[in-house]
């Protein structure tokens, strides 16, 4: 399982200094999230960066680096506690890409065959690691190559309870216009029973940025809780929000 964080801000900033004492649980959160960490952004050139690798974001030099000097407006980071049988690889470290687009998950979509299934066959070729996560990612995209993307994502998470077995399918999406982040796990599965908050995403809007993360990463009354079945939106530029309920399309706020 993995922790998800990101943002979208009105004006480039470094992470570093947007997040501060979030980033700062985030790399704390590496000590047991160890088996990779990940990076997306848009460069001043409004194109696609990822920076990734499979080692502790604790003892990663590039980690640092670029959290303390990568200027974005738009972000996204993962922290990697792999599932077991899926190994330690650059392949298999979030978060993946596609042309301008950048995904990471966090949770677990069995069985990988029928996973596959759902993806476009032109999109098949992209495969290049052995993660549920990568084929939640290109089925996504196939979804997405029919429909805008609210009504992709609300279609591709009906089709994936109604054929397989959804521990999380938690999911940042980034793509040039806009931010994604789905909430949508089983609370009767064995973590959630564990911890019932492990899959809950939480969220804080401000004049100039809105934070969106996993929990455990030093949120306080300022944020809120994406509960479980919604998605939120964040539009670049405007920072227009939307929460909403990825069931019956309803908007929440």
């Amino acid at each position: 399982m993995c922790r998800l964080l990101g943002y979208v801000t009105r004006e480039p900033v470094t992470v570093a200094h947007l997040l501060n004492n979030t980033l700062q649980a985030f790399v704390e959160a590496s000590h047991l999230h160890g088996d990779g960490w990940g990076f997306a952004w848009y460069d001043e050139s409004n194109r696609l960066q990822v920076a990734k690798a499979p080692e502790p974001a604790h003892a990663s030099k590039e980690f640092s680096n670029l959290a303390e000097h990568m200027r974005t407006d738009t972000f996204l980071g993962h922290l990697r506690w792999a599932t077991p049988g899926f190994p330690l690889s650059i392949a298999n470290t979030h978060p993946f890409t596609y042309d301008q687009m950048a995904f990471a998950h966090n949770g677990l979509i069995q069985p990988n065959a029928e996973l596959e299934k759902l993806i476009a066959p032109q999109l098949h070729e992209n495969l290049a690691g052995t993660t549920d996560s990568e084929r939640h990612f290109l089925a996504l995209l196939s979804a997405l190559e029919s429909a805008p993307a609210v009504e992709a994502i609300q279609t591709y998470i009906k089709l994936v309870h109604e054929r397989l077995q959804v521990v999380s399918a938690n999911f940042l999406l980034l793509m040039p216009d806009a931010l994604y982040a789905v909430c949508d796990f089983d609370p009767q599965s064995e973590l959630a029973q564990k911890e019932p908050d492990y899959f809950s995403l939480k969220y804080r809007i401000t004049d100039d940025a809105v934070l969106i993360g996993s929990t455990g990463l030093q949120q306080d009354e300022a944020w809120k809780t994406l509960e479980n079945g919604q998605m939120l939106l964040v539009n670049r530029g405007r920072l227009r929000v939307a929460v909403i309920d990825i069931a019956d399309k309803r908007e929440i706020g």
